[in-house]
C-alpha cells in the first residue's frame, strides 16, 4: 500500500472516530493565536531558526513560519512554541 493511501485510510478513521486528525496520523499542528504566537504539535525539530524564519520538520510537511522578531519560547519532544510578529505559516510538501 502506497503512503498516500494508508495517510488518507488514517485520515478517514479519525474523522469516522469523531478523533483529531494529528492524534491518530501523527501530522503537524499549528496552532496561531493572533499573530504573535505559535505552538506547533508533533514536530519534527529546527530545519531553520532566523528571526524572520523558522522552519521546522514535519509528518509529511515542512512547516515555515514566517515574521519579525520570531523567537523560540520552549521546545520539547512533542511541541515547541515560539513569539514574535507572525506573518505567514506555509506547508512546504
Amino acid at each position: 500500500m502506497k503512503k498516500k493511501s494508508v495517510d488518507g485510510a488514517l485520515f478517514r478513521v479519525a474523522e469516522a472516530l469523531d478523533l483529531p486528525a494529528d492524534m491518530v496520523t501523527g501530522v503537524s499542528r499549528v496552532e496561531i493565536t493572533g499573530a504573535r504566537e505559535v505552538l506547533v504539535t508533533n514536530h519534527g525539530g529546527i530545519i531553520e531558526y532566523t528571526p524572520e524564519l523558522i522552519t521546522l520538520a514535519g509528518s509529511g510537511a515542512a512547516v515555515a513560519i514566517h515574521g519579525a522578531e520570531l523567537e523560540l519560547v520552549s521546545m520539547s519532544a512533542e511541541e515547541l512554541s515560539l513569539r514574535g510578529r507572525i506573518f505567514s505559516v506555509e506547508f512546504k510538501y
